[in-house]
């Protein structure tokens, strides 16, 4: 476990950075402050940006990962399939763990919590908006285990970095 951390220190006090300014939010803002402001600062191009972005967050990405992978496997005739083996494993703990608590907390979503709260809340056309079962964030899962599956599986520690941003 040392030597994992040792040989990709980047990546992991890249993710501590993001874990500290994120408590740090926390603690001097309150989430309804975070929400509006977040809300406040949108334009075309972050829109249009981010709708795309967030499906890197859909299941979608493993499989093309999964597919990616069988067919480099078969084509260059390696008998070696643990990149898949990991794979698998890794998106079935994702959508274990993503599936488990969401039903445990149900908690809503910010739609639900502020949509009647007076306040004009932006939308991005073509972005279907939920209402319920908000924690945890299972973009947020499938990024990080993303992430985390590219840094120490493929070791590729710069594209674990970017894909932690991402």
């Amino acid at each position: 476990m040392l030597k994992i951390l040792i040989n990709n220190r980047s990546f992991f006090v890249v993710f501590l950075l993001w874990l500290i300014i994120g408590a740090l939010l926390q603690i001097f803002y309150t989430p309804t402050e975070m929400m509006f402001w977040v809300n406040a600062h949108h334009n075309e191009l972050l829109d249009v940006l981010f709708k795309y972005l967030t499906m890197l967050g859909e299941d979608i990405v493993w499989l093309s990962l999964l597919i990616y992978f069988v067919f480099k496997n078969y084509f260059q005739k390696i008998a070696k399939l643990n990149e898949i083996k990991l794979l698998i494993a890794t998106w079935l703990a994702k959508v274990f763990i993503s599936v488990s608590l969401k039903n445990i907390f149900n908690l809503p979503r910010p739609m639900e919590v502020y949509q009647n709260s007076g306040r004009e809340i932006h939308l991005v056309d073509g972005v279907i908006i939920h209402h319920w079962q908000s924690f945890p964030s299972g973009h947020t899962l499938t990024a990080f285990a993303f992430a985390c599956f590219v840094l120490l599986f493929l070791k590729q520690p710069k594209w674990g970095i970017f894909s932690l941003f991402v």
